[in-house]
């Protein structure tokens, strides 16, 4: 947020120590807006984060199955949905004249859904925050063994969105 990154993690040193494998701090599920360079926002090297980008930050099964993997395999404890303002995935659920191609209607009609469900319709700003609540709870009832992590208390899924005029990631808050 200063402005002051440290670029942790970014040398040919660190790619070597990663041959053998990775045990990155958190998952991040975002949005594949250019806009919202994940690891830069959090100022993280290679192997610091296990990433997941989709349009509108979307849980869908191969979602959630790359995410199940990063929890059972690399030992994940922390995953983060983060959606940002001014989504265009979002925009489009929010404008349902627009024409869209098959597989980009499917994704849009999930968060249409989704948003419909919790009484939002046509505010893109709440839209965007709703969505990564959204995406973030289905993350958990999408997979038994994030439900089952978050129950024990060995997972932990935070929603959050990137602000893009300040810069800045505002938390949303866990879901269970």
């Amino acid at each position: 947020m200063a402005g002051e990154s440290r670029h942790p993690h970014s040398s040919a040193h660190r790619l070597k120590q990663l041959v053998d494998g990775q045990r990155p701090m958190a998952a991040i599920l975002s949005c594949s807006d250019s806009r919202v360079p994940v690891e830069l926002l959090f100022d993280a090297g290679f192997g610091d984060l296990y990433v997941v980008r989709t349009a509108g930050n979307t849980s869908y099964s191969d979602t959630i199955g790359s995410l199940d993997y990063g929890v059972l395999s690399l030992g994940i404890h922390l995953i983060v949905v983060m959606g940002h303002e001014r989504c265009g995935a979002v925009t489009a659920a929010c404008t349902p004249e627009e024409t869209l191609t098959p597989a980009l209607s499917d994704l849009v009609g999930t968060i249409r859904s989704n948003l419909k469900r919790v009484g939002i319709a046509n505010d893109v700003g709440a839209a965007c925050r709703a969505n990564s609540m959204e995406s973030a709870r289905s993350l958990v009832h999408g997979s038994a063994l994030m439900q089952e992590r978050v129950k024990q208390g060995t997972l932990r899924i935070e929603a959050a969105c990137y602000t893009l005029e300040e810069g800045a990631i505002e938390w949303l808050g866990a879901v269970s």
